[in-house]
């Protein structure tokens, strides 16, 4: 302690001064500090840092590849649209087919019992 100042062998890793550590509310740098110095001693002294931006970038290469496959199948709605319009053509086409057929069973059915109901009246009359 010369001439009565207090000393204290400590460095600052934010201003490089001595007498106080970087998070101490000494430094000048306490509140701002040097954002290249503290991003240089930010990446030195976080070992994990390595794998936590790793897994960051799969998870937006994952998040990338899942918008793609949303727009390519997107896309393929928009072309599959006019072909859901067509189908729904064939669908509704089929159906009229269908009624169609139907009407013409229930025609034939309803003229045979007539047929039936005629031949029995001619048979009641010959008797």
């Amino acid at each position: 302690m010369p001439l009565g100042k207090e000393v204290k062998v400590m460095k600052c890793w934010k201003c490089k001064n001595y007498g106080h550590r970087s998070g101490d509310t000494d430094c000048p740098l306490f509140t701002s500090g040097n954002q290249l110095l503290e991003q240089f001693r930010y990446t030195h002294e976080d070992p994990m840092l390595d794998f936590i931006e790793e897994d960051k970038n799969q998870e937006k290469e994952e998040r990338i590849k899942q918008f793609q496959a949303l727009l390519e199948t997107s896309s393929s709605d928009t072309d599959s649209s006019s072909s859901s319009d067509t189908s729904k053509k064939r669908r509704k086409k089929k159906h009229n087919d269908l009624k169609r057929a139907r009407h013409k069973e229930k025609k034939t059915k309803k003229d045979k019992h007539k047929h039936k109901k005629h031949k029995l009246k001619h048979k009641k009359k010959k008797h």
